[in-house]
């Protein structure tokens, strides 16, 4: 019999990110060849099996929801590749993101910084965009063509306009500034998780003909073709490690909220 998750004993796996689910019903099981993601009424981690949780040591999980680490990519490095490298590859993949797009990535964080290299190692033209000049040398060295600081601009001027823009700010920015400098039929795929309402100007989306596109969780096909190209690529991380105990979370948790993470965190046991 052929194994359809291709997972052996002995070899590292890796689970996904929450809110994504740990099990799948039989109705859901096209989702192994299917690019759709998840729908509701499945188990999630953080809201379902309670009693496993990431202190743990063991865990007994469905193989319809684990993946297997391809050669060349650390455990350490999966673990935020399962995050935020499935949700901006999962963008770029559904949505049908082309090696002549010009490609703008808003925001240069935990998202951001994957975006920058999955898309370059794809052939775009990738401009990238954060609030000031801290991390202009950063983006150019992970493959940003382009790099423009937006505090106090009111317009920028980068050239040829955009076809699609990745927002993976921690908030919600000036959709003003962005949408003059998107292509007519352009794509602004909003990554943000942000409570606050999402209010754009109703005319540069009309007059465009713009398409303002969320993203839900990657399905299992789409997260297993995201490890084999960032091990084929060497897309990894920038992270930083803590300790899997109460001080390392807390330390983690401080610096998030301040701002100064390197981008993922990685608790290590």
């Amino acid at each position: 019999m052929v194994d359809p998750y291709k997972i052996c004993p002995g070899g590292q796996l890796i689970s996904s990110w929450s809110p994504a689910p740990h099990d799948m019903c039989s109705a859901c099981r096209f989702q192994l060849v299917a690019r759709r993601p998840p729908i509701g009424g499945v188990p999630k981690y953080g809201i379902n099996n309670l009693d496993q949780g990431s202190f743990g040591s063991h865990a007994i999980w469905d193989a319809s929801w684990l993946f297997k680490i391809p050669a060349g990519i650390a455990p350490e490095n999966a673990a935020p590749l399962m995050c935020g490298g499935a949700s901006v590859f999962t963008v770029i993949d559904t949505y049908n993101i082309r090696p002549t797009d010009r490609v703008g990535a808003a925001g240069i964080g935990g998202l951001g910084h994957l975006a920058i290299q999955f898309l370059s190692k794809m052939g775009v033209r990738v401009v990238a965009f954060s609030s000031t000049e801290a991390k202009r040398e950063e983006a150019l060295q992970l493959g940003a063509a382009e790099f423009y600081a937006t505090a106090g601009v009111e317009t920028l001027a980068i050239g040829p306009p955009l076809e699609h823009l990745l927002v993976t700010t921690s908030f919600l920015p000036n959709w003003t500034l962005y949408l003059n400098i998107m292509n007519a039929m352009g794509s602004i795929h909003v990554l943000t998780v942000s409570g606050t309402y999402l209010v754009i100007p109703a005319m540069p989306v009309l007059v465009k003909g713009l398409t303002i596109q969320g993203s839900a969780a990657a399905s299992r096909a789409v997260q297993v073709k995201m490890l084999e190209f960032a091990a084929s690529h060497q897309i990894k991380p920038i992270i930083e490690w803590f300790p899997l105990n109460k001080e390392g979370v807390e330390e983690a948790m401080a610096k998030l909220r301040d701002g100064h993470m390197r981008y993922r965190a990685v608790l290590v046991a």
